[in-house]
């Protein structure tokens, strides 16, 4: 195959640096390789209907008949590897759409690249289709991690005209520091470690092999099968690799587990470490559902280890709740699911479902004769030295894609540890067609976590839209916290919760009594209801707290009650935090003086009735804080309008201790 070498060019990226791109140095490669490597086989499906065939192997092949076929590193590639005989990865998929789109930039109309120009010779572009786990483009630069750097990619497609086409291209991205660099020097000048081969497409650049025989001598030459008939899919073959130093190895006080001694099995309880939820699944509601083997050898639900079974029947359980599925290894009696309601933000509060159980040695066949390895181990987590075990609480997005396995931090906050002889597993599914509302337009909820996943898709956080910072994600992990401890509490626990509960509400009554919250109102113009020199009450106006509430999100509803006076233009709404000798502390006199953010924040006032007046009428402005932007208070312009409105406001509140009152100021027309 002839060779493109990349052109030094201005802010183009280096070989060293595509290296360090994905800046996830915690997962171990092969555990990155299978996340990668499996979600682009999904997000390529070509039906629903159809399930994904999904193949990692370990081949060999002979050094001197591959090499060949590298123009420009053939000595380089004979010289590093002493030994004839190597090995590659080789990560294969069927029933998927295999590398569509045109073969060189020269031929893209209407700026549509395609999966082959994306994967092949594009960085940080991600999938288009928004239900895709790719979020960044990023994580495919895992596959030059692994090997040398060098990674042949062979496609079939269907065409338009209803024909087929095979396609092969390789591309090296290799740190072009080194000094056993197989790239040749470019003539003292800069270089960029990369590099294409393929056919000539015009002098300087390259497009994949589309004819048959020559893509076959490849394909031999490596030792793997080429797609016939109407087969449909991508092979990716990663050559010259070390098993011994791909294998990730925790530094175990004992002896290492058996899956860490042989890359076939790691590969394996890698891929039901990251993909359980959806292998042999035909209850995936989203599409394909994934049919993954290694070597050849199928892993299908019969022959799940035992956690990674509970984790997927945990996953349907919350998807579809009971289904007509025969769940290994548990009772569905005995797995609890809660819904995850939060207000706000949301089309509807439905914002998922978490299913979680708590397993013994005998669920996970622990014991004699199975003696099955514990959770921590199979999932790669770090053992507890007290004796107790913590919860383990893992989440999926649309794709089905294990996140994370969370056993400290909000996922878990304040679940009890269970006895060394227990587990409390859990997983946490979005219902991901609702709705995320912004003032600019909706997107949905699997699209706003996706958005705020890393490029390695470690972890959710909250993402800023339309310069609001949203708390979607930070509320949802509460609710999955606080269902699964309200699900497991101590009977005695529970009762010195109800204790604190009631001390709780008692406090909330102090911090927001229900009528005449806080002092005096102050800031009128005219005298008190008091004193009024014969005014009514009418021509004051007035502001009060007619109800109040908790909200399933921790928030304060105050409902109230607004009395418009005539000739008013209009009415400002503050918080303020009690402090000693009865003063009132202002949001920026708290940040500038204290130094901390505003603990008190208005997140929302609703106006649900009025009198003869439209609502529409109303203009509401929120008031927020100079230094951290903290919504302080509400400026209400009534335009006129004279009358009696109820609504409710809604507040957070991140520092219980604190005593909070509310001042209103109405300003009148001039001459009133």
């Amino acid at each position: 195959m002839k060779i493109e070498i990349a052109k030094m060019s201005r802010m183009a990226e280096r070989g060293s640096s595509l290296l360090r791109l994905i800046q996830n140095s915690h997962t171990p490669i092969l555990d990155l390789l299978i996340r990668e490597s499996i979600q682009n086989s999904l997000d390529a499906g070509k039906s629903p209907k159809t399930p994904i065939n999904y193949d990692i192997s370990i081949k060999e092949f002979e050094k001197s008949k591959a090499a060949v076929h590298f123009e420009g590193i053939d000595e380089n590639l004979n010289t590093r590897f002493s030994n004839q005989n190597q090995k590659s990865i080789v990560i294969r998929d069927k029933g998927t759409t295999g590398l569509t789109g045109p073969i060189h930039h020269d031929f893209i109309e209407d700026n549509k690249y395609g999966n082959l120009l994306k994967l092949v010779y594009e960085i940080s572009m991600p999938q288009e289709k928004k239900e895709a786990g790719g979020s960044w483009g990023l994580g495919k630069t895992v596959y030059f991690r692994v090997g040398v750097g060098l990674v042949i990619y062979y496609s079939r497609v269907k065409l338009e005209n209803g024909g087929y086409e095979s396609r092969l291209a390789a591309c090296l991205v290799e740190d072009e520091n080194r000094k056993d660099s197989l790239l040749p020097n470019n003539d003292g000048k800069p270089k960029r470690g990369i590099a294409w081969w393929g056919q000539t497409h015009k002098e300087g650049s390259t497009k994949p092999l589309t004819d048959e025989n020559e893509i076959l001598k490849v394909l031999n030459d490596f030792n793997v099968p080429s797609f016939e008939g109407n087969e449909t899919g991508t092979t990716i073959i990663i050559p010259f690799i070390d098993t011994s130093k791909i294998i990730y190895n925790r530094d175990y006080e004992q002896e290492k587990l058996w899956w860490h001694k042989n890359i076939d099995y790691y590969l394996e309880m890698s891929i039901q470490r990251w993909y359980a939820p959806r292998i042999d699944n035909p209850f995936y509601e989203y599409g394909s559902y994934l049919k993954p083997s290694v070597n050849g050898k199928e892993i299908k639900k019969e022959n799940m280890e035992p956690v990674f079974s509970i984790i997927r029947s945990l996953y349907i359980f919350a998807q579809k709740g009971d289904v007509n599925e025969n769940f290994n290894f548990i009772n569905k009696k005995e797995i609890n699911l809660r819904e995850i309601k939060i207000h706000r933000d949301l089309n509807t509060t439905d914002a998922g479902n978490v299913a979680f159980i708590k397993v013994n040695r005998d669920h996970l066949k622990m014991n004699v004769p199975d003696n099955k390895k514990s959770p921590y181990e199979y999932l790669d987590l770090p053992k507890n030295n007290d004796g107790n075990n913590s919860p383990i609480i893992t989440y999926v997005r649309k794709p089905g894609m294990i996140v994370n396995f969370e056993t400290e931090g909000k996922w878990t906050n304040g679940i009890e540890k269970t006895l060394s002889n227990e587990y409390v597993l859990g997983i946490f599914v979005p219902f991901s067609n609702n709705t995320v509302i912004t003032t600019q337009n909706q997107i949905s909820l699997d699209e706003y976590l996706r958005q705020g996943e890393k490029a390695d898709h470690s972890s959710w956080a909250d993402i800023v839209m339309d310069n609001k910072k949203f708390t979607i994600v930070e509320r949802i992990q509460k609710r999955v916290a606080s269902s699964i401890k309200e699900a497991y509490g101590d009977p005695e626990e529970s009762k010195n919760a109800s204790r604190s509960g009631a001390l709780s509400k008692s406090l909330a009554q102090s911090l927001l009594p229900p009528l005449g919250f806080g002092n005096s109102p102050s800031g009128f113009r005219g005298k008190t209801p008091e004193n009024n020199g014969g005014q009514n009450k009418d021509s004051v106006g007035s502001f009060q707290i007619i109800g109040q509430a908790l909200t399933e999100d921790g928030l304060m509803k105050l409902n109230f009650e607004m009395l418009i006076p005539k000739k008013s233009n209009s009415m400002v709404i503050e918080i303020q935090i009690d402090s000693e000798g009865n003063k009132k502390i202002k949001g920026d006199d708290w940040e500038k003086d204290i130094g901390t953010k505003y603990p008190i924040e208005i997140c929302k006032m609703d106006i649900n009735d009025m009198g003869n007046e439209g609502i529409n009428k109303l203009e509401m402005n929120f008031l927020r804080t100079k230094k951290f932007n903290v919504c302080k208070g509400v400026h209400i312009n009534f335009s006129g309008i004279s009358d009696k409105v109820s609504g409710e406001l809604y507040l957070a509140n991140s520092d219980s201790m604190i005593q909070a009152s509310i001042k209103h100021d109405i300003e009148m027309a001039k001459g009133s």
